[in-house]
């Protein structure tokens, strides 16, 4: 495996002569690492120090940094926090193609995860045909993302979700899943998850009525049965499962219940108080623990935008997860946005914040992201300015950072009466996002797959340049009393930002927050008073 990893990696030390000496020792924890070198203009002599082999890929990126860095001589030793780190992709939707997965596990690699759930749920092998085995073309790319994974330190497995149809009390149906955790296994899976998740909670055949008390202790037998078959396999596999109750306080009945009767190795999964959950605390995990007799590995719903939610790119870092959450939980796994390429950026941040939450800080986190994604400049700064315009979700995070600040000068100005002032910021604000936009469209913008992402945001994103335009044009028509303190103008005046108003809120796709609504709509009730 190490050899594989240091091959697989070092196409990214273009234009260095480097030879790289890793060795078994002692080191922090199964996944920790030393890793030092001495670098003589191009040419780079270095060693990692590693207990599990996997982790060498971890301080590789340590050691590329190094190589691009103007030091001489290097030497680090890191640990992770969080045992279990990466992602499930586990969103309804359209799944991601084959090829975004390939490139997904090298970057999951640079974002130190060690782990990738495949359980897209709206594709037929997941939920609906699981009873068969996985076909060939199927086994063959999970083959290869397997692969991709054991160079990169991740480990793959693609999950099997059979509580749609299934009958807990047959054996053939137990057989089912055990069947494709042995293709799974064949094919270098070494982790494997079954999930019960967004299914009816009552029984719904009469021999499973007629067998067990409860929900909760058929799913429990049902998965005993499939993990026992697989120990007897190998004894060092992993195992995890997404409860039916996978969110909440962490001790309501079916989870009290499930916890003693699953056995004591399996993962349990759990996404916090709510489905996606603002915050992750301590507090919270510790009743979980107490509940089912083990810590949870989190399936954080973050930054995901399924659903209702599709009008939403939830593309700012990572926030609101307690420092010190890694010592009273096995893990936890991201599930991503629907966009590919938009979900690396938060991604990104939760792979910092997994390994040091202590050192960990969002702002700074996000744009390490961005720079390590989008190498080209003027690239990078053009999506910066569209990207900060969409920075809040669940987790929370001011939706327009920068926008906020033109507001704060914009409506300090209009409120002294400086009316010229105020509608320069708004109007130069417009143009510049107009003159941005033009950049993202254009063959100057270097990726491609990035824009066609962002492209349906595109629209509400020159809707909210034209309303910050319509402000500045009713600013400069505007009067100040001065007695009163207040802008005047005409109807004419009010019933063009209405206008304004009304084309803004007729898109569909969410951005800015209500960092435009709030000022043009107090705007137009003070005109109207």
């Amino acid at each position: 495996m190490v050899e594989r990893i240091i091959a697989a990696f070092k196409k990214n030390f273009a234009g260095f002569d480097v030879n790289i000496k890793a060795v078994v020792g002692d080191v922090t924890g199964p996944e920790g690492y030393k890793v030092s070198g001495e670098k003589t203009g191009k040419k780079i002599d270095a060693q990692i120090i590693y207990k599990s082999g996997h982790v060498v890929r971890y301080a590789l990126n340590d050691l590329l940094a190094f190589a691009k860095s103007e030091k001489n001589i290097f030497a680090y030793e890191s640990a992770p926090d969080f045992p279990l780190r990466g992602v499930v992709e586990g969103f309804y939707g359209k799944p991601w193609s084959h090829e975004q997965r390939l490139r997904a596990i090298e970057h999951f690699g640079d974002f130190n995860f060690n782990t990738y759930f495949i359980a897209p749920k709206d594709v037929p092998w997941q939920r609906f045909n699981w009873r068969q085995p996985f076909n060939d073309e199927f086994m063959k790319l999970m083959t290869e993302l397997i692969s991709k994974g054991d160079e990169n330190g991740i480990a793959v497995t693609a999950c099997v979700s059979p509580g749609l149809s299934v009958k807990y009390s047959d054996l053939a149906d137990v057989h089912a899943v055990i069947s494709r955790f042995k293709q799974l296994y064949a094919a270098g899976s070494r982790h494997f998850s079954l999930l019960w998740d967004d299914i009816a909670w009552e029984l719904q055949h009469q021999e499973d009525i007629e067998r067990f008390p409860s929900t909760a202790a058929a799913q429990a037998w049902f998965t005993n049965q499939v993990w026992d078959a697989m120990l007897a396999i190998d004894s060092n596999i992993q195992m995890t499962v997404c409860p039916m109750h996978y969110c909440g306080r962490g001790n309501e009945p079916y989870l009290v219940e499930i916890g003693p009767l699953l056995s004591a190795r399996i993962n349990l999964m759990w996404t916090g108080r709510d489905i996606c959950s603002g915050y992750l605390d301590i507090a919270d995990a510790v009743i979980f623990q107490r509940s089912t007799l083990r810590p949870p590995l989190y399936w954080d719903n973050f930054p995901v935008n399924d659903g209702s939610m599709q009008k939403n790119l939830y593309i700012g870092p990572l926030r609101n997860r307690e420092v010190g959450l890694h010592k009273y939980s096995a893990g936890l796994l991201s599930n991503p946005m629907l966009q590919f390429e938009m979900s690396l950026f938060p991604l990104k941040t939760v792979g910092d914040y997994l390994w040091n939450s202590a050192n960990y800080n969002p702002e700074d986190s996000w744009e390490s992201a961005l720079t390590s994604l989008v190498a080209d400049q003027p690239s990078r700064d053009a999506l910066r300015n569209f990207m900060r315009c969409t920075m809040g979700s669940n987790v929370g995070g001011d939706p327009a950072p920068d926008l906020r600040q033109v507001f704060r000068r914009g409506v300090t100005a209009w409120r002294a009466g400086q009316l010229n002032e105020a509608a320069s910021e708004f109007i130069n604000e417009s143009n510049a996002m107009k003159a941005n936009a033009e950049f993202l469209a254009s063959g100057s913008f270097m990726y491609p797959d990035i824009y066609s992402e962002i492209q349906p945001w595109m629209e509400k994103y020159l809707l909210g340049a034209e309303a910050l335009e319509a402000i500045g044009n009713a600013l400069q028509r505007c009067t100040f009393n001065t007695k009163e303190r207040r802008i005047e103008g005409s109807e004419e005046i009010i019933k063009d930002l209405e206008s304004a108003v009304y084309k803004y809120s007729g898109s569909r796709k969410n951005m800015f927050g209500d960092q435009i609504d709030g000022p043009i709509n107090e705007l137009i009730a003070e005109l109207s008073a």
